[in-house]
């Protein structure tokens, strides 16, 4: 009997980075002089740092490469690392799944140093040795691509993996993936028709344990 898998997203699921990722973006910003509006990073949460780099010149017309750019960010990036948290219980979950060696992997839009970094600082890189970040795709999410992948590293099938994720955009590359999809975002989903077709919410406040394990057991999200 194949057991089923769980995909973890990282930044806004097992780890609160977010912020970080926000206060590095502000500081690469400023140190470039850009003038950008209230919110547009917020509006940019999920998407990987090619995305977040070509919003931000369309929206300023800054003439550097992505590369420089992202160097800079990483630069600030780990000037606010110590700042970097658990997301609870997601994180005291995906620990007691390890220790049952259920199978799991870490799909990140965020770059490979990013992710090493997150993953040490919250004591999570022992979860899985099946790490996917931005570099080993051709395409970030929304793409299903990362969560195929990950899949097909451990061994299954997309219809016996779970992705567990923050982001709409997220939710959506799990869904593509043809994967069950549990979406628990840190902040309330206030327009449920935004919820990608094909998903599960689970509020940010409920332990996603129960859950996990029913599909675990049955390959099911909701109660028979």
């Amino acid at each position: 009997m194949t057991r089923h898998a769980i995909l973890w997203d990282m930044d806004g699921t097992l780890i609160d980075s977010e912020p970080v990722h926000g206060l590095a973006f502000d500081a690469a910003v400023r140190a470039l002089g850009l003038i950008i509006p209230d919110g547009f990073h917020d509006d940019q949460i999920g998407a990987d740092g090619e995305h977040v780099f070509q919003a931000l010149v369309d929206q300023t017309g800054i003439s550097m490469g992505l590369d420089a750019w992202l160097a800079l960010k990483w630069h600030h990036f780990c000037d606010h690392a110590d700042r970097i948290e658990r997301r609870e219980p997601v994180s005291r979950v995906a620990e007691k799944l390890a220790a049952q060696n259920t199978p799991m992997a870490v799909v990140s839009n965020s770059t490979p140093e990013e992710v090493v970094l997150g993953l040490k600082m919250t004591g999570l890189a022992h979860i899985s040795d099946v790490i996917i970040s931005r570099a080993d795709v051709e395409e970030g999410k929304p793409d299903p691509e990362g969560y195929l992948l990950a899949a097909s590293r451990l061994r299954r099938q997309p219809d016996n993996c779970l992705v567990v994720e923050d982001s709409l955009l997220g939710s959506k590359a799990g869904v593509a993936a043809g994967m069950s999809v549990l979406f628990h975002p840190q902040s309330p989903l206030t327009d449920m028709r935004l919820l990608p077709k094909g998903a599960s919410y689970l509020a940010p406040d409920a332990d996603p344990m129960e859950t996990i394990v029913r599909f675990l057991t049955n390959g099911n999200l909701e109660e028979a």
